[in-house]
């Protein structure tokens, strides 16, 4: 839902790198209630109690020490020629300052009129790809050493994971590529008549 309304987002403002400090009022709602989802799945992923108050250093301290190369993962954005790496600058001594689109997202929450310029295209995407990637993360951690698949029934229409291996390729991959299999198979069928 969230992806969804970002994509929408992109008929005003087209995903581009010149639009990237393009801020405005839907997306300090989107940076606002994306940061809000990313916290409770930190939470889970971290294995914390979402009753807890935990913040940014909690999270930090877990998931740099037991996943350290999150912060070297990319992020494609499909359809378009950006890549992001949402946790590239993520230091454990200074959690919340060095990942921008998390203080601003807690900037835009405490005081949203005054910080309003932090919600900008940029920030919006890189928060949506941070949610995405810990997504994708926990449910590998949870399905790691069963025979549950680690993809999602519906895969993300934004992003897609570089050098990212699953156990399975999502349903819609499967079919086009049983699709190109069959249209290959009815080729060489065809071919064969006519010769």
């Amino acid at each position: 839902m969230l992806e969804k309304r970002f994509i929408e987002s992109i008929e005003f403002a087209e995903l581009h790198e010149d639009n990237f400090n393009t801020f405005s009022n839907g997306y300090a709602l989107l940076i606002q209630v994306i940061g809000a989802e990313l916290d409770t799945v930190f939470k889970e992923f971290c294995g914390f109690n979402t009753a807890d108050r935990k913040n940014i250093a909690d999270y930090a301290q877990y998931i740099l020490n037991n996943t350290p190369d999150i912060k070297n993962q990319k992020i494609n954005v499909q359809e378009y020629d950006i890549e992001i790496q949402p946790f590239m600058n993520w230091d454990i001594n200074q959690p919340a300052k060095s990942l921008q689109w998390w203080e601003a997202f807690t900037d835009i929450k405490h005081d949203r009129y005054e910080r309003l310029k932090q919600a900008k295209q940029k920030n919006v995407l890189n928060i949506l790809g941070a949610l995405y990637l810990i997504e994708m993360m926990y449910l590998k951690k949870i399905t790691d050493g069963t025979d549950e698949l680690d993809v999602f029934d519906e895969g993300s229409n934004l992003f897609a994971l570089k050098n990212w291996t699953s156990k399975a390729i999502p349903l819609s991959q499967a079919f086009a590529v049983l699709g190109d299999m069959i249209a290959d198979e009815n080729n060489t069928v065809s071919k064969k008549f006519d010769a």
